[in-house]
């Protein structure tokens, strides 16, 4: 996948997780850095429901991608970095975004805390994913 394309499909899923949130959790997304407070309150939301009843493997994959790729996109355009599809393991490639010499996997986080650690704020996750950068 062209770097291109990963970034028009990135792109595309931030906006669907924006319609989502509106849809789903009548939380407006403005792609700025206060509004991934609005992102971990959607995440412990969807956490809660986890612990109720299990959500589908396609569902936490759909919302963890689209919420990640949100996440990723104020990322980039408060700190800079690129969209990078890692295929180190063919058997399970993921895309992240990488700036400098590190890589940051929103997804996973999104995906981490929805499963298992309602504590992670992904907010404060970003705050130190910069900081880490810019050390």
């Amino acid at each position: 996948m062209q770097t291109n394309e990963i970034n028009k499909l990135m792109q595309e899923a931030a906006r669907d997780a924006v319609s989502y949130v509106a849809k789903q959790h009548q939380l407006q997304l403005d792609f700025t850095l206060a509004s991934l407070q609005d992102v971990d309150t959607v995440l412990a939301t969807l956490h809660q429901h986890q612990l109720q009843q299990s959500h589908s493997a396609e569902l936490l994959f759909t919302l963890s991608n689209i919420l990640g790729a949100y996440i990723g996109e104020v990322f980039i355009s408060n700190y800079g970095g690129n969209w990078h599809n890692n295929t180190a393991d063919n058997a399970a490639p993921y895309i992240s975004v990488q700036l400098s010499d590190k890589e940051f996997p929103f997804a996973s986080v999104c995906y981490h805390k929805i499963i298992q650690n309602d504590a992670i704020s992904v907010a404060d996750y970003v705050k130190q994913a910069a900081a880490n950068v810019m050390q």
